[in-house]
Parts: structure tokens; C-alpha cells; sequence
């Protein structure tokens, strides 16, 4: 017996002796730079092209792949009552006849937005939880999506404490991420990871990016049916130069029927050095059609 008890004594010596700085070098890493991409979603997917061909080229030939610019610009905002609104309007984004408005009364930050939704006339405000900082507020069906950011950026003993916190709270977790509400209840709901929502005429799906904090630059596309759980990922890419994301555009078919990939990137791997691109990049233009879930890409030859 007393053997015994001396044989686990030295095994909880061993365990401790490399668990503890085990531990202590993790909660360092975490603290300091951050988690990655704990909870971002972001997925490599190498993307597996057909030959465009029948439908693919039809749909090709119904709409011309310019950038996706979202809502709005302030400037073009023109709304009976705007004046009443708090705050500049810094979003807008009109569907069926509706608009939802967001404004702010300085940098975005907690409690600083407001957000309006604007129908027949009639002018109301939804509350945002007060520590949201939120952006992109979009029609999605009958409901209003947006994005909210929060990013990793805080002092490390926030950091480690959010991250320990998040093994509970999912939503702690990714630093972009959709949020929805009905447009009459008031409660908003995490949807997932994810950002540059790019939504579908009917409404009934939209394309999204997934990112990484210690991975930017590199983006998991995503087609999302309205009211899944999860939005698969469909292909991955990296940003081209000093573009960023906009070095490549989202767009639909007007029938919501295709999905437009379009502009310039680094290469689809996730390391830099696998991008297989050199510094001008590659050209991309991929159709994505909903109905076969295929990716045709149309700069091949036929």
C-alpha cells in the first residue's frame, strides 16, 4: 500500500510538473494575443470548378459582377421625418417597401446607435442591446439581420476572462457575428459567426464571409438558407494586396438563383505560401448555382 500511494504521488508530481506550465503558457498566449480563430467559423475549402457550360452560362449572361456596395449611402438618404432621427445616419438599407436606418451620435461604440425602421410613413425605434457596437443592419425576409463587432482587442485580463467565459457563452466567441429579431418583437438573437452579408432579391438566402483574427486576409465563403442553423462553406480565398476584402465582390442573379464570386485574389490556401499567386494575384469569377450547389468557373475555356 505505501508504494502505492508513493507511485501516485510521483504521477501527480509529473502531471503537475507539465500541465501547470502547460496552463500557464496557453492562458499567456490567449491573454496576450488573443484566441485566433476560436469561434469565427472560417473554414479552407479548396473550391472544386466545373466547366461552365447550358444553365451555368445563361446565368452568367443575366448580370454584370459589380461590387456589392450594401445600403445606402448617407448622401442618397432621403426619408419624410429624417430630421426627427438621433444621431447621423451612417446606414440604410430599403427591401418591400421598408427601410431600416441605423444612426450614431459619435464613433461606433456601445450605446452610441440607434436603430429605425421606416414603413409606410410611419418612422419607430428598435432597441439595440447596449453593448452592441452594430453595423450593416439588413432586410432578411421579415426579419432584420445585422453584424456585430467585437473584437479581441482589449486588455489581456479581459481577454483571458471573455475567453474563459466563452467556453460557456458562445456568442463571446467570434469577433463578427449575426445577430436577427423579428421586426416586431425586440429581441435579438445570435445567429452565427460571420460578416459582408450579401442577401438574395427573395430574401430566402444570402452569401456571408468568415474570418479569423490571427488569419486576416483569409476568407470561407458561405450561402446561407434563411432560417438554418449553420451556412455551409462553398469556397475559400485570400484578399489581394491593399484591396482587402474588397479586392473580390459577392452578387447575385436577380432570381436568387446564382451567386457571383468576382475580382482578384491572393489564391484559395490558407498559408501565404501555399497561395500560388503571384504579386498581380488571380483573377477570379465564379458562378455558385443554388440548384446543383456547383461552382463554375467562368474564365475557363469552354
Amino acid at each position: 500500500m505505501p508504494a502505492r500511494n508513493q507511485d501516485r504521488k510521483w504521477i501527480l508530481a509529473v502531471l503537475a510538473a507539465v500541465l501547470v506550465p502547460a496552463l500557464a503558457l496557453h492562458g499567456t498566449c490567449i491573454a496576450v494575443m488573443g484566441p485566433g480563430t476560436w469561434g469565427s467559423g472560417v473554414a479552407e475549402v479548396a473550391p472544386e470548378f466545373q466547366q461552365p457550360a447550358g444553365e451555368a452560362m445563361r446565368y452568367a449572361e443575366a448580370f454584370e459582377p459589380v461590387p456589392d456596395s450594401g445600403g445606402t449611402p448617407q448622401a442618397d438618404f432621403v426619408l419624410p421625418g429624417a430630421a426627427a432621427l438621433q444621431g447621423s445616419v451612417v446606414w440604410v438599407d430599403r427591401a418591400g417597401g421598408r427601410t431600416v436606418i441605423l444612426t450614431e451620435d459619435s464613433a461606433a461604440k456601445p450605446g452610441s446607435q440607434r436603430l429605425y425602421v421606416a414603413d409606410r410613413g410611419d418612422v419607430r425605434e428598435l432597441a439595440l442591446p447596449r453593448d452592441h457596437v452594430v453595423s450593416r443592419p439588413q432586410w432578411v425576409g421579415d426579419r432584420i439581420v445585422y453584424e456585430r463587432w467585437n473584437p479581441w482587442a482589449i486588455p489581456p485580463l479581459k481577454k483571458l476572462g471573455r475567453y474563459l467565459a466563452s467556453w460557456t457563452d458562445r456568442t463571446l466567441r467570434p469577433e463578427v457575428a449575426l445577430y436577427g429579431a423579428a421586426d416586431e418583437d425586440g429581441r435579438w438573437d445570435f445567429l452565427m459567426p460571420g460578416h459582408s452579408l450579401s442577401v438574395a432579391p427573395d430574401g430566402r438566402r444570402a452569401a456571408l464571409l468568415r474570418s479569423g483574427a490571427l488569419l486576416a486576409g483569409y476568407y470561407s465563403v458561405h450561402v446561407w438558407n434563411v432560417g438554418a442553423d449553420e451556412a455551409p462553406a462553398i469556397l475559400s480565398l485570400r484578399e489581394h494586396g491593399e484591396l482587402g476584402p474588397r479586392s473580390f465582390s459577392l452578387r447575385w442573379s436577380p432570381d436568387s438563383a446564382a451567386l457571383r464570386i468576382a475580382g482578384k485574389t491572393a489564391g484559395f490556401g490558407r498559408r501565404q505560401s501555399q497561395t500560388g499567386a503571384g504579386a498581380d494575384g488571380l483573377d477570379v469569377d465564379v458562378l455558385y448555382l443554388a440548384a446543383d450547389q456547383a461552382l463554375y468557373d467562368l474564365r475557363a475555356e469552354p
